[in-house]
């Protein structure tokens, strides 16, 4: 059976590691750093790696008609318009070829299902909760380590080696909060906290981030 041709339209103003630069056929990617220019695009799918969980943001998409792909960790499906699909879009995970999706309908669309064979992607639908799986492991790991160097336990370069060189971890966990933004580790703790006192964020995390 012949694989239709479709157009993948991925804004991000900021190039992550999640998707490659180019596809394979039947898939032609578009990468856009401006919104404007991403809204207009003529595309089938939308993958919206800049997603800020705005209310005239989720209009915008929605009015586009076509299926809608947005990194948003922290807000469940049920804070989406109807038919958004989750991604785990953070970056610096260990197995960048598996892909983290949550989403209520029984599948996901066609489109979406090309273009993630086309990038040599096996994706895994995970719980539509905050934080999704690996966000929130990888959160705690390093909130407990911001609590550790708040404790005087050690320093940051140390605790850093110490997790690389005992679990193999590719990256230590401030090198990760680094990669990630800890704008969006102390977002994600913070609204896990809500429901649980244990992921509220370390004093010396929240002050990190706002001397930033």
């Amino acid at each position: 059976m012949r694989i239709p041709s479709i157009k993948v339209a991925v804004l991000s103003s900021h190039r992550q590691d999640q998707f490659p630069v180019h596809c394979e056929a039947p898939v032609e990617l578009h990468w856009m750093e401006d919104l404007e220019s991403f809204l207009d695009s003529a595309a089938d799918l939308f993958i919206d790696l800049d997603f800020d969980g705005a209310e005239d943001r989720k209009e915008q998409l929605a009015n586009l008609n076509k299926p809608i792909v947005v990194n948003a960790v922290h807000w469940p499906c049920g804070e989406l318009p109807p038919g958004f699909i989750r991604i785990n879009a953070w970056p610096g995970f260990t197995h960048p070829e598996l892909v983290e999706l949550a989403f209520i309908q029984d599948e996901i669309p066609e489109e979406l299902d090309i273009f993630l064979k086309a990038c040599a992607k096996t994706w895994v639908k995970v719980p539509d909760v905050v934080g999704m799986i690996r966000p929130r492991i990888l959160a705690m790991i390093i909130n407990e380590a911001w609590i550790s160097f708040e404790e005087g336990i050690s320093s940051k370069e140390e605790i850093d080696t110490a997790m690389k060189l005992g679990t193999n971890y590719p990256m230590g966990p401030f090198e990760w909060a680094t990669l990630i933004g800890e704008k969006n580790i102390v977002q994600l703790l913070t609204i896990l906290a809500g429901d649980n006192p244990a992921y509220k964020p370390s004093r010396l995390l929240e002050q990190s981030l706002l001397a930033t």
